[in-house]
């Protein structure tokens, strides 16, 4: 048995290798043989790289005196009283845990760390991963070294930053020699280049962002503390000095290297008078003038395709955009514009709650946490843009100024943010280069309904799309029923991998049971689907938007599947017509995914009333169908929703399939007011 799985992992690496290498050109290839070089280079001269990085910090205490000349977000001028009563209360209640070593881990719950914290941990399997060479260890080994949510996600020191603030509002020098403690382990565990925390840049950029923070919160303890100094100054050196020799380009280039600019360039202001920090901070500077405008449709819509993604790209955009304006080094009027109108979209798709559909992939990573409570990223990112761009849309969308907001804006921020009038107004809902859609009405049912036409995902690669054309969601009520249900796990052997990135898994049409993008690994596609919208319409009787896909059409009999959907204001309905253009025979299936929190009860037929919490709308499906629940169901995989990563519960999806030759037209209504 141990030989077949081995040999099946064999199998699935050698084709993943061999589709990653198609999607290169010789640009790309000649990009990493010089990489590789470094590898080598860097792996032979290891050590003493390390030894260099330990001998220039001894100098002095360099790195204390670079941020004092900063200023620094939200803390210019600040002072601890200055800071709402419940955020220091809950700041100081998740320091004390941390003092335990008690951390909330995503997707596990509160662990205990132990006595001694070991940084090279997979806490999930509780698999000590070895120091290996970093750069060549394959982070998509999950039987040698688990999942990588689960050994990254302590070591981006995000939880410092808590007992760093702890220290800062208190003046408890407990906090801060626990963070120097934490921050001496995790350098004699993760030597230079050894080890898992060590594989990827934007790990190491994350860091970055920490550390910077870190500092500002401990300044004052700082000044009196010069081996603390030194420990912030060997991070800093050797964390820049790898990721700016390793920036992502090509097919990698996508929200990583936004990421990793972003910490080089927030590092190398912070730490200004550090050797060669004017250089990498120019570098940084230019690749994030660059990929703002090549990752960002001008909509406001990331290429990456995926919700979670743009909102985390988006949090480097802005901590860069805001520091570097702050400290005279302003961006470009163009890249301020794509902030503005990616928090347009965001704006538009985000539910009353600040919840987002989870269209593509998500893995609930962040770019930096300054809040113990549970501030929720769409809220701070748009109660931030509120005050930025003068937006009271933003505002009444954001609900309130949070405390992240406050971190990094300050009172004038939070002041700024009351004085702007609330105003819901219209929210745009066409993003043509995006391909998304928004039909909704005011009326008693609040329809809203997220249509997707747009492309696949960003680059040759596609890493973080899913095989979602023509799929929607759909809330009314103020509630939700039509769901995107999410990624659960990025774990390449995983079946449930496969299936959340699967068309079945979207609300859309099956055909013969394939996906309309083939997908060849984990993070990979060998074929992919293009959208192409027909027609859009707006107005106070309807919204309708018409569009098709060529995702079939690479089937020997080719089939392609067009769509309408149309919200009717007046009788509260939404028409779906499905168009299927084929002359063989195939086997044809539409999924309706529902939230879980919906109950769904059949009430003759193919009509179906769907009920969440008090409210009901109903399905009424072609009678060309024959219909079926499925929940949880795990032959075949179907039923499942998730709304964090590595946890999934079961839902009920709607399934309404047939076989037909020849061109097919189905309707599927769903009225509103039941």
């Amino acid at each position: 048995m141990g030989k077949k799985v081995e040999s099946t992992g064999k199998t699935m690496n050698t084709l993943w290798y061999y589709h990653r290498l198609r999607s290169m050109g010789p640009a790309e290839v000649f990009w990493r043989i010089r990489r590789l070089l470094w590898q080598i280079h860097a792996r032979l001269w290891r050590r003493r790289r390390q030894l260099q990085y330990e001998r220039s910090s001894m100098d002095s205490p360099r790195a204390l005196g670079a941020i004092g000349e900063v200023k620094f977000y939200g803390l210019a001028g600040r002072r601890p009283e200055d800071v709402a009563p419940g955020w220091v209360d809950g700041t100081i209640a998740g320091a004390k845990k941390l003092l335990q070593h008690k951390y909330e881990y995503p997707g596990l719950g509160e662990i205990d760390l132990g006595k001694r914290i070991n940084w090279n941990r997979e806490h999930k399997r509780g698999i000590d991963t070895p120091l290996l060479f970093g750069p060549w260890m394959d982070y998509r080994d999950t039987d040698s070294y688990g999942d990588f949510k689960y050994f990254w996600e302590l070591p981006r020191f995000q939880h410092l930053i808590t007992l760093a603030k702890a220290y800062y509002l208190t003046g408890e020098e407990r906090y801060a020699e626990e963070v120097m403690v934490q921050i001496q382990g995790f350098i004699e565990q993760s030597p230079y280049l050894l080890g898992v925390n060590w594989i990827m840049p934007m790990e190491a950029s994350i860091r970055l962002v920490s550390i910077s923070w870190i500092t500002a919160f401990l300044k004052s303890y700082l000044e009196n503390h010069r081996q603390a100094c030194v420990l912030i100054e060997r991070v800093v050196k050797s964390h820049v000095g790898y990721v700016a020799g390793n920036y992502a380009a090509y097919s990698s280039a996508n929200n990583h290297l936004i990421g990793e600019a972003a910490g080089v360039f927030i590092a190398s202001l912070c730490f200004g008078r550090l050797k060669k920090m004017k250089h990498y901070r120019r570098k940084a500077y230019d690749i994030l003038c660059r990929e703002t405008i090549r990752q960002n449709h001008a909509d406001g819509v990331n290429k990456e395709q995926a919700v979670h993604y743009q909102l985390f790209a988006l949090s480097f955009l802005l901590l860069t955009a805001l520091l570097g304006r702050a400290n005279g080094v302003e961006f470009p009027d163009e890249y301020w514009k794509v902030l503005e109108n990616n928090a347009t979209f965001i704006a538009a798709v985000a539910d009353k709650d600040c919840s987002v559909p989870g269209i593509g992939d998500s893995d609930d990573g962040k770019a930096i946490v300054l809040s113990e409570t549970g501030d929720n990223i769409v809220r701070s990112i748009l109660a931030s843009s509120a005050v930025l761009f003068e937006r009271g849309d933003f505002k009444a969308k954001a609900g309130r100024f949070d405390e992240t907001s406050f971190w990094l804006l300050g009172n004038e921020g939070r002041d700024r943010f009351d004085a702007l009038s609330a105003e819901p107004g219209v929210t745009k809902k066409a993003f043509e280069k995006g391909g998304y859609y928004i039909l909704s009405s005011s009326n008693r049912t609040r329809a809203k309904v997220i249509f997707d036409c747009g492309s696949l995902g960003f680059g040759s690669v596609s890493a973080h799309g899913h095989a979602d054309s023509l799929s929607f969601v759909l809330n009314a009520h103020g509630r939700r029923y039509f769901v995107d249900p999410g990624t659960y796990t990025y774990v390449a052997k995983d079946p449930y991998r496969t299936y959340f990135r699967s068309t079945a898994a979207h609300n859309t049409v099956v055909v013969d049971g394939q996906d309309q993008s083939q997908i060849a690994g984990p993070f990979l596609w060998s074929h992919k689907a293009n959208s192409y919208l027909e027609k859009w319409e707006s107005g106070s009787r309807h919204d309708r938007v018409v569009a098709r896909h060529d995702g079939y059409e690479r089937l020997p009999d080719p089939v392609t599947h067009r769509r309408s959907i149309n919200l009717d204001k007046e009788q509260d309905v939404v028409i779906i017509d499905d168009y299927l253009e084929m002359k063989g025979s195939h086997k044809l299936e539409q999924y309706f995914h529902l939230a879980p929190e919906c109950q769904a009860e059949m009430v003759g037929g193919g009509t179906w009333y769907i009920m969440n919490s008090g409210s009901k709308i109903e399905l009424i499906a072609d009678e060309q169908l024959d219909c079926r629940i499925a929940n949880g169901s795990e032959s075949p995989i179907c039923g499942w929703c998730s709304h964090a990563y590595d946890r999934k519960q079961p839902t009920n999806t709607i399934v309404c399939a047939g076989t037909f030759s020849g061109d097919r037209h189905f309707v599927t209504r769903i009225r509103l007011a039941v």
